[in-house]
């Protein structure tokens, strides 16, 4: 039972994590989330909404496609190490 805690902690850690690494990018760019999510349409042919993309943040639930393109939009490349 201590190990699922500790787990679900780290998740949680990692999920805040990516939700602020997330919004610096998108800040240091000089995007908003409407905005981020107006080119993400227009590129993607996707119907993504601020409030959609701001949801998938809070929850965590970002797929990778997800991630891929918004480091897209914003001119970032993804690595996975």
């Amino acid at each position: 039972m201590d190990n699922e805690l500790k787990a679900k902690e780290l998740d949680e850690q990692a999920t805040e994590a990516l939700k602020r690494q997330v919004k610096s990018m998108i800040v240091a760019k000089g995007y908003t989330m409407e905005k981020l999510a107006e080119e993400l349409n227009k590129k993607y042919y996707t119907k993504e909404s601020k409030a959609n993309l701001s949801n998938k943040l809070k929850r965590g639930s970002l797929r990778y496609i997800d991630m891929q393109r918004i480091v897209d939009i914003l001119g970032y490349s993804l690595k996975i190490e």
